[in-house]
C-alpha cells in the first residue's frame, strides 16, 4: 500500500511538471499578460503609499478573492498555507488555532491587519488565522520580511487583508455558499452587496462546525461582516464597519499525558475611515477604531492529577486612530502619518500567575517613507519612531530600491530594522531585527515567470519561551517561485523556501525553524465547459526536536474541482474537494496530529 501511494504522487508530480514545458504559438503570447506581476495598475497597498507593482522593493505575495473562490476553503490559515515561505504548524479541523511562520518569522512577530485594524492579540502578539473567514476578502498581500517604518510591529512581514467594496452596478447582489463534508464538517455563508444613489453597502456572515476531523478538535464558529460607503457629491468617501467573530473549539487531547483542553473566543471591532483626495497628487486619510476581544482557555486533567484542571481569561479593549497625508503620484511620493493607541487588558489565571494581572497602555508613533524615481530606478525610503507605552522607545528604518533591468524584469533590494512588541503583561523587552534582501522578478524567458530572494535577518532581545538561552539569532535563506502561462487551461506554480536559523552565539541551528518548504499547485480553467480544478502540494521539514515526535518529508495533497450546471451568468456551482488526498502525516508535535484524509462538497450560486 506504501508503494501504491508513493508511486500515485510521483504520477502527481509529473503531471504538475508538464505544465512547466514552454507553450508554443500565439495563444501563449498572449496569456503572458495574466502573469500580472508587471501591472502599472496603481494600489495602495501592500505599500502604504500608492506605487506600481515594479516599485515595490519587498518581496511581496498578493492572493485575489479569484484564487480563493479557487481554493473552496473556508479560512485564512487554508489560504495562507498555500503560499511560499509560509507553513502552519499543523493543518487540522478547519478554524482551529494554529501558529503558523513567514520564512522562520513565528505568528507574533508578524503583523495581521483588516481594514487598517491590526489583529494581533495584546497578550501573545499572535492572531488567531482560523477565525477570519475568507467571504468577505477581496484580497490578501503578504510582505515577507520586517516592515516596522511603515507598518509598526512587524519585525517578521505583514499580512494586510483588503476587504470587498459594496458592488457598484447593482442595487442588489451577493452569493451562497454551502459545503458538508466527513465528521458533520458545514460552512454555510452568505453576502449582499450594492449600491443605491451614493450609498454602499456590504455584508456578509455564516457559521462553520465541525465535530473535528481528530479527537476533540471540534468546532462551532460564527461570523459577520458589514461596511456602509459614502461617496461625497464632490470627492472623498466615507466608510463605517464592523466586524465580529466568536467560536467554541476543542483543541486537542493526550491519552499519554491525561489531558484534553478546549477554548472560546469572541472578537468584534468597528471602524469609521475617511478618504478625502484634496486634487490628485494629495490624500488625506483618517481612520478611527475600537475593538474587544474576550478569550477563554480550559485545560482538563483525567483524573486530576499533574496541576489539576486549568483555566485562563484574557480580555481586550482598544481604541486608535491614524491619520495618512500622501502627496505625490506613482514615481515620485511622499506619505507622512500617525498612529496612536489605547490599550486595556487583563487577565485571569487559576494557577501560574504572569508578570501582570492588568495593565493600560498607550502606544503612539509617527512616520514617513516615500519613493523617488530616476529613469529606470526607484528609491524608497522610510523612517518611523514609536513609542511602545512599555518604557521603550524604538526607530524602525527601511531603505530600499528596485531597477528595471529590462520591460520585463525588475532587481529589488532593500534592508530595514524592525521590531516586534512582547507580551502585554511580561516586564519584556521589544524583540528586534535588522533584515537585508535582494531579489529579483522576471518574465523574461518564454512563457514563465520566476521571483528568486536572499533574505538576512539579525535578531535580538528574543523572547522564547521553549528556548530561553536564546537571545539572538540568524535567519537567513532563500526562496525561489515560478509560474508558467495558461496553456489549454492548465498552469503550473510552485515555490520553494530554504531558511538556516541559528543561535548567534553559539552557531546551533535552532529547533522548530523549517529549512526546506515547497509549495506546488496545479491549476485547470475552462471558460467553455465551466470545469475549474485546483492540486496544491505542501512539502516541509521540520526541523523538529526529537521529543516532539514530529512528522515531515511527506507532500500534502490537496484536491479541488468546480462545475458550472451551465454557462448562463447566474448558473450555481458545484465543488468536490478531496483533502490530504494520499493521507500523509505532517505535524511538528504529536499532540497535534493532523487530518487525515477527509472529503467535503458543496455549492456556490451568485446573483
Amino acid at each position: 500500500m506504501k508503494l501504491f501511494r508513493v508511486k500515485m504522487q510521483l504520477i502527481f508530480m509529473v503531471l504538475a511538471l508538464m505544465a512547466v514545458v514552454p507553450a508554443w504559438g500565439d495563444q501563449a503570447e498572449d496569456e503572458l499578460t495574466k502573469l500580472g506581476f508587471f501591472t502599472e495598475k496603481i494600489s495602495d497597498a501592500p505599500a502604504p503609499s500608492p506605487r506600481p507593482a515594479s516599485r515595490i522593493a519587498e518581496n511581496v505575495t498578493v492572493i485575489t478573492a479569484e484564487q480563493i473562490e479557487s481554493l473552496n476553503v473556508h479560512t485564512l490559515a487554508e489560504v495562507l498555507n498555500t503560499v511560499p515561505g509560509i507553513q502552519l504548524e499543523q493543518v487540522r479541523t478547519p478554524g482551529s488555532w494554529s501558529f503558523f511562520n513567514i520564512q522562520g518569522a513565528i505568528s507574533k512577530h508578524i503583523q495581521v491587519l483588516i481594514d487598517g485594524v491590526p489583529q494581533n492579540d495584546l497578550v501573545e502578539n499572535a492572531p488567531d488565522l482560523g477565525m477570519i473567514s475568507v467571504q468577505h476578502i477581496e484580497r490578501v498581500e503578504i510582505i515577507k520580511g520586517a516592515a516596522s517604518a511603515a507598518w509598526g510591529q512587524a519585525l517578521g512581514g505583514v499580512i494586510n487583508i483588503v476587504t470587498k467594496s459594496p458592488e457598484a452596478d447593482k442595487a442588489v447582489a451577493g452569493s451562497v455558499f454551502s459545503s458538508y463534508g466527513q465528521k458533520s464538517t458545514s460552512d454555510m455563508r452568505g453576502e449582499l452587496s450594492g449600491t443605491i444613489n451614493r450609498f454602499g453597502y456590504y455584508l456578509s456572515g455564516g457559521n462553520l462546525h465541525s465535530s473535528g476531523l481528530v479527537a476533540d478538535n471540534q468546532i462551532n464558529g460564527n461570523n459577520a461582516y458589514g461596511k456602509i460607503t459614502y461617496d461625497f457629491p464632490a470627492k472623498g468617501y466615507l466608510t463605517l464597519g464592523f466586524d465580529y467573530r466568536g467560536a467554541v473549539r476543542g483543541l486537542f487531547s493526550s491519552s499519554e499525558f491525561d489531558v484534553k483542553d478546549s477554548d472560546s473566543s469572541s472578537y468584534g471591532y468597528s471602524f469609521l475611515n475617511f478618504v478625502y483626495p484634496f486634487h490628485n497628487r494629495l490624500k488625506l486619510d483618517l481612520l478611527v477604531r475600537e475593538s474587544r476581544k474576550t478569550h477563554e482557555y480550559f485545560a482538563h486533567t483525567y483524573a486530576g492529577v499533574l496541576l489539576g484542571d486549568f483555566s485562563y481569561t484574557a480580555r481586550e479593549r482598544t481604541r486608535g486612530t491614524s491619520a495618512k497625508v500622501t502627496w505625490g503620484d506613482s514615481w515620485r511620493n511622499l506619505v507622512v502619518g500617525v498612529d496612536y493607541q489605547h490599550d486595556t487588558v487583563s487577565q485571569r489565571v487559576t494557577l501560574l500567575q504572569a508578570d501582570l494581572d492588568e495593565r493600560v497602555m498607550d502606544r503612539w508613533g509617527i512616520y514617513t517613507n516615500g519613493a523617488y524615481t530616476i529613469g529606470d530606478l526607484t528609491i524608497l525610503p522610510g523612517i518611523r519612531f514609536d513609542d511602545t507605552g512599555i518604557d521603550s522607545n524604538l526607530f524602525s528604518y527601511t531603505l530600499g530600491a528596485t531597477y528595471q533591468l529590462t520591460e520585463k524584469t525588475v532587481l529589488r533590494c532593500y534592508g530595514a530594522k524592525g521590531y516586534s512588541l512582547p507580551n502585554a503583561l511580561r516586564v519584556k523587552p521589544p524583540e528586534q531585527v535588522w533584515t537585508a534582501q535582494v531579489g529579483a522578478e522576471s518574465s523574461q524567458l518564454p512563457y514563465v515567470w520566476l521571483k528568486g530572494t536572499f533574505f538576512y535577518n539579525h535578531l535580538w532581545d528574543i523572547d522564547n519561551a521553549y528556548i530561553p538561552d536564546l537571545k539572538q539569532a540568524v535567519r537567513q535563506g532563500g526562496e525561489l517561485e515560478v509560474r508558467t502561462v495558461p496553456l489549454y487551461g492548465l498552469f503550473f506554480t510552485a515555490g520553494y523556501t530554504f531558511t538556516d536559523a541559528r543561535n548567534r552565539e553559539t552557531n546551533e541551528r535552532i529547533k522548530t525553524v523549517p529549512v526546506h518548504s515547497a509549495k506546488l499547485s496545479l491549476q485547470y480553467d475552462d471558460s467553455h465547459t465551466g470545469l475549474r480544478g485546483v492540486l496544491t502540494g505542501n512539502y516541509v521539514r521540520w526541523n523538529a526536536v526529537p521529543e516532539n515526535g514530529a512528522r515531515d518529508a511527506s507532500v500534502l495533497w490537496d484536491l479541488s474541482l468546480t462545475k458550472s450546471i451551465s454557462l448562463r451568468e447566474y448558473a450555481p456551482e458545484l465543488f468536490f474537494t478531496v483533502h490530504n488526498v494520499f493521507d500523509n502525516s505532517q505535524y511538528q508535535l504529536f499532540m497535534l496530529e493532523n487530518t487525515g484524509r477527509w472529503l467535503e462538497g458543496g455549492m456556490r450560486f451568485k446573483f
